[in-house]
């Protein structure tokens, strides 16, 4: 089947040839434990072939750990069978097991594998990803309590559902799709992608599909994008102890105890970030990403899988409904909306204009230029003389970087890839390529070399609006910081902005809208637009509100599909025009694409590139990034693109060379 250990570069072709027998001729047949080895390398990315001893009872799905190449590792066992392909003198036994209880069931190792190779990464990133670090003296203490190892303890049972009649009030805007919707969480499957109502109590209308689903005797998974997050809080509180709560990266110990609740099925609500998308349950009706295009679900390291895939494919696998949330679609859920893969659940069209906030768009025509327009100081003074709060969503942190001319008021753009450059000193740069500069260009427009921020950072707004306003006025740059009581000023960044506002909102300012819809990143228009919306649904949250906030955007591009989409409320009419766009540049949703990171410059290897890749294929670059080297390409069939990379990559791999993969990544470059 494989390699042995000792010897992880022998080709499977070097490694055939013993017969079973050659094994234990004399004796009964050896046990052969094919081991997933947590080692990086790509190119070892295989199950190799260990001996089980005659006092070791071992099952696939449990963690063991092994020698290999003189190193002690862990590893999982895949398959357990009687005769190996590698000669008996280069077998080597398991050193031991890492726990008596099965770690992964077979429809999970099902969903390792798919994880893998849906994201073209080695099986062992995937597992190392999925499991925690074990603490034996967890297991221990669990053990005295009654509930370990799994199959011991009863399964807990939930508190009755809220009145039927209260449900069906709270759903009725949503009409048929939301009566289908709740009917699958009660005992049924399918994949659902729902639009909320603006305003509506996302947190309450989850924690009814938490309780109703837990009623049908099934168990619940919601992720969502921050730790912070108040639909989460209601979520757990809703399911009181059978709820394990992951968000803020628990400590390894607490960490493994919460898997082993869920594990042992003690706990049967599980709600964190992104990595406890692995987490295991017993009979998984409900899975939930909350505001499923948020940029913080896509994994860093390999496997870079993105949480929501991996929850909708968990959903489907386990016979139950798999749910994706969010008022702006990404362009993969809009991919899987127009291929029908998922069900739409959305308010009538009448009910969503009834309830959207009042949206301004302002140039600022005929002002003179300023951070701030006049009506946005006009809104954030009404919403604090009202006793709410004003809010300002700033596009980055600190002071602010991307300029324009002092004169005219152009971008200073980069001659290489467009994105917005950056002022060190005299000099400039391009965040985006890495070019520079020894001096700033002289515009294109008047030929002025004096530049100016485009837009001010977090920290400068606030200091500059604190000497506006007699009432507190706070910087929140980051998860979790408290917001004052109203009436306050509040200057937000996208880590800062929860999934309901922190209470009354008067008033939201959107004072860069085209400083970021020019990020050199893939997203950057409907991601733009999903924060805007977040914030702007604000003004209305909890639907009760007889005279909502003014939401003021401020932009140079009125005309912009994000800018018209935000006015209108109307993400659907967003997609439609950028889907239009982007068929010119062959961008996703119309086509896949997929991102090849150098630690060297990778011009020789272009030559072997185009030659292996499918026709049609488009290869972008290279481009030099922050010191490295980056490729993008863009292709209709996904799996047919990473099956043609994959001997590159073993080549790549077995030479030591840093080439890392990222399948539908955020930034383009």
């Amino acid at each position: 089947m494989t390699p042995g250990p000792d010897d992880p570069d022998r080709t499977r072709s070097e490694a055939r040839g013993p017969e079973p027998d050659q094994l234990g001729a004399d004796g009964p047949p050896r046990r052969i434990a094919r081991v997933v080895v947590e080692v990086e390398p790509f190119h070892l990315d295989r199950a190799f072939d260990y001996l089980v001893p005659d006092d070791v009872e071992v099952v696939a799905g449990q963690r063991v750990q092994v020698a290999f190449a003189g190193r002690s590792v862990r590893g999982l066992v895949v398959e357990v069978g009687d005769h190996s392909e590698v000669p008996p003198a280069r077998l080597r036994p398991l050193k031991r097991l890492l726990g008596e209880h099965v770690w992964v069931r077979p429809d999970e190792l099902g969903l390792l594998r798919w994880a893998a190779d849906r994201y073209g990464a080695p099986l062992a990133d995937v597992v190392r990803h999925a499991l925690p670090a074990r603490t034996v003296d967890v297991e221990r203490r669990a053990a005295d309590a009654g509930w370990f190892p799994p199959g011991t303890a009863r399964r807990p049972r939930p508190d009755p559902p809220p009145p039927a009649a209260d449900v069906d009030a709270a759903w009725a805007v949503y009409g048929e799709s939301g009566t289908e919707l709740r009917a699958a969480v009660a005992a049924g499957a399918g994949s659902f992608l729902w639009r909320p109502l603006p305003g509506e109590d996302v947190a309450a209308r989850l924690a009814e599909l938490a309780q109703l689903c837990l009623a049908g005797d099934r168990d619940v998974l919601v992720l969502v994008p921050d730790p912070a997050s108040p639909v989460a809080d209601a979520v757990v509180a809703a399911a009181g102890d059978l709820a394990v709560d992951l968000r803020g990266g628990p400590s390894p110990r607490v960490a493994y105890r919460r898997w082993l609740e869920a594990r042992c099925g003690i706990a049967r609500v599980v709600v964190g970030e992104r990595g406890a998308v692995w987490t295991p349950l017993e009979r998984l009706g409900l899975a939930v990403v909350l505001d499923e295009a948020n940029p913080a679900y896509k994994e860093r390291r390999s496997p870079r899988h993105h949480a929501r895939d991996v929850v909708l494919e968990r959903a489907r696998r386990a016979g139950g409904v798999g749910l994706a949330v969010a008022t702006v679609p990404s362009a993969v859920a809009w991919r899987l909306l127009r291929e029908r893969r998922v069900a739409p659940v959305t308010p009538s069209r009448d009910a969503e204009r009834d309830a959207r906030p009042r949206v301004r768009v302002d140039t600022g025509e005929g002002e003179p230029r300023a951070r701030l327009t006049r009506a946005s100081w006009r809104s954030l003074r009404e919403a604090v003389r009202a006793g709410s709060y004003g809010v300002l969503l700033a596009s980055r942190r600190g002071e602010g970087r991307a300029l324009v001319c002092g004169r005219c008021g152009e971008r200073t753009a980069c001659p290489v890839c467009a994105s917005s450059l950056a002022l060190h000193g005299a000099s400039v740069s391009c965040d985006g390529c890495g070019w520079q500069a020894p001096r700033v260009p002289a515009c294109p427009a008047c030929g002025e070399r004096r530049v100016v921020p485009l837009a001010a950072g977090a920290a400068r707004l606030g200091a500059e609006l604190r000497r506006a306003f007699d009432v507190p006025v706070a910087v929140l740059e980051g998860y979790g910081q408290p917001a004052p009581d109203p009436p306050a000023v509040l200057v937000m960044t996208r880590g800062s902005v929860l999934d309901r506002p922190p209470g009354p909102v008067g008033a939201v300012v959107l004072p860069d809208l085209d400083g970021s819809l020019r990020r050199p990143s893939l997203d950057a228009a409907e991601d733009t637009l999903r924060l805007a919306m977040t914030v702007a649904a604000w003004t209305v949250h909890g639907r009760v509100r007889t005279s909502p906030g003014l939401v003021v955007a401020q932009t140079r591009e009125p005309d912009h599909p994000a800018i018209a989409a935000l006015a209108g409320w109307d993400p659907g009419a967003f997609w439609r025009a950028e889907v239009q766009q982007r068929a010119a540049l062959r961008f996703p949703p119309l086509a896949h694409a997929l991102r090849l990171d150098f630690g060297a410059d990778p011009t020789g290897d272009l030559e072997a590139l185009r030659a292996a890749l499918p026709a049609g294929d488009d290869l972008l670059g290279p481009v030099p990034v922050d010191g490295r080297w980056q490729l993008l390409l863009k292709v209709d069939d996904r799996a047919a693109t990473l099956a043609a990379l994959r001997p590159l990559r073993e080549a790549w791999s077995t030479d030591d060379r840093d080439v890392r993969l990222d399948v539908d990544p955020v930034d383009a470059w």
